[in-house]
């Protein structure tokens, strides 16, 4: 991002450290998702495809940061 536009967003980055034995929660949530839905014509209300996708992001994230214990999609 060095000397970008969007430099500007490393404003709102703090070393913060959590206590040993807490609980971190994180919520991704997606943008566009009924135009990637209809893009890829997943099937209302639960394409088997879209699933897997979503639990294979899961397992991805949860591959690359072995402090996470948890992951979890939801949809409404």
């Amino acid at each position: 991002m060095a000397k970008s536009k969007y430099e500007y967003v490393r404003n709102f980055e703090s070393d913060d450290r959590l206590l040993p034995s807490t609980w971190l929660v994180v919520r991704i949530d997606g943008q566009g998702f009924t135009k990637f839905t209809e893009r890829h014509g997943f099937a209302k209300p639960n394409d088997i495809r879209a699933l897997h996708l979503m639990n294979r992001a899961a397992a991805t994230v949860l591959g690359c940061m072995s402090e996470i214990v948890l992951a979890y999609g939801q949809s409404d």
